[in-house]
């Protein structure tokens, strides 16, 4: 019997700590206040406006005039080619365009005599012919006379020939004039807009092509996040939402925009590259430089809020555990927006309500037991 005893009171011992006895638990009282639901994605600075700048020309590089972050204004200077060739060919092309007008002076000079010799054949084969008609000289000599005219005529249109060959000559001698005189301006790179260097690629005395990056160029005004957001929340987003950016090392977020929403996701990550523009910046930034942002998708204010920490879930959805006269339920309300550390009761719970949650994380706890707070 006494062995009974001992085993039936610590079968009640036990049956009082697993069944009788308050559990304890953490308590949490709901409450009303603003829930908002963010998208969260890691991106990097870019610029709007970025360039790979080099000549259209082959050369050889003279001087480099900028170094890696030096700021550059419109127009500005930033490279020079060797010019010796360059300058040699547009002296001979000038040469050769007064070359051509000093011929063309000359015909203009010859065609002058001819003109004057073509008048006077034509005052003397007239005159033959009317002497000629009278029978006051033979036809032999109206028919020099006509011969001469007739060599003035030609002269002439050999002269005329000449001069307009000459002209062409004159057009095509100013043209090769001018294609050396672009290539003279082409042998300097200029800034094609205010920015900063951030890459020197070339040096003096080495050889550029057609096409080959001297200096790279970004745009420090004009800066934002390309940051990588899963697809899942595409139909939630939209231009101008709100949105805070977040430096590695920085202590408050910086205000800004969704500015571009891409049309194609990555098939790999199932991601795509938002940009997020921020409205002021008064921090130096970096291009490439790590930058995180939150997307404010939705927001709640007095909404009817419990924290996530509160909510679990299992097979047949979302739960919490609410103290219901002194004992533990289980509830499974109806939630709206999920924030970052709060989520939106719709119905099922009232405010002030005690959610009531294991000690250590992780544990179940068995509704209907009684509680006690830690």
């Amino acid at each position: 019997m006494l062995w009974l005893f001992l085993i039936a009171g610590v079968a009640l011992l036990v049956a009082w700590f697993r069944v009788w006895s308050p559990v304890r638990v953490r308590v949490v009282r709901l409450d009303v206040g603003t829930v908002i639901q963010e998208a969260f994605g890691r991106g990097t600075i870019e610029s709007q406006r970025e360039a790979a700048v080099g000549f259209d020309l082959v050369g050889r590089l003279s001087e480099v005039l900028v170094e890696e972050g030096t700021r550059v204004t419109l127009g500005q200077e930033l490279a020079r080619l060797e010019t010796n060739q360059a300058q040699a060919d547009l002296h001979a092309a000038q040469t050769g365009v007064a070359a051509a007008r000093s011929s063309l002076r000359r015909l203009a000079a010859e065609e002058a005599r001819v003109r004057a010799l073509l008048a006077t054949a034509d005052r003397e084969a007239r005159r033959a012919q009317a002497l000629a008609d009278a029978g006051a000289i033979p036809g032999q000599q109206r028919d020099e006379a006509n011969d001469r005219l007739r060599l003035a005529r030609a002269d002439l249109d050999r002269v005329l020939g000449q001069r307009s060959e000459a002209t062409r000559g004159i057009d095509f001698a100013a043209g090769g004039a001018e294609q050396r005189r672009v290539a003279m301006v082409r042998a300097t790179l200029l800034a094609p807009f205010d920015g900063l260097v951030t890459r020197r690629l070339r040096e003096p005395g080495d050889t550029v092509t057609v096409g080959s990056t001297v200096l790279r160029l970004v745009d420090t005004t004009q800066v934002h996040v390309s940051a990588a957001i899963d697809e899942t929340v595409l139909p939630l987003l939209a231009i101008d939402q709100p949105s805070a950016i977040f430096f590695p090392g920085g202590s408050a977020p910086i205000a800004g925009r969704v500015t571009q929403i891409p049309w194609e996701t990555d098939r790999q990550t199932h991601e795509f590259l938002v940009e997020v523009t921020p409205e002021r910046l008064d921090r130096r930034v970096a291009i490439g430089q790590r930058a995180d942002v939150r997307i404010e998708l939705a927001r709640r204010t007095r909404a009817l809020r419990v924290p996530i920490a509160m909510v679990h879930h299992d097979e047949s959805g979302a739960f919490v555990y609410v103290d219901r006269g002194g004992r533990i339920a289980l509830v499974r309300p109806r939630l709206g927006l999920t924030g970052e550390s709060h989520v939106e009761v719709l119905a099922g719970l009232a405010e002030r309500d005690a959610l009531v949650a294991a000690s250590s994380p992780g544990a179940a706890l068995t509704p209907g037991r009684r509680w006690v707070a830690r």
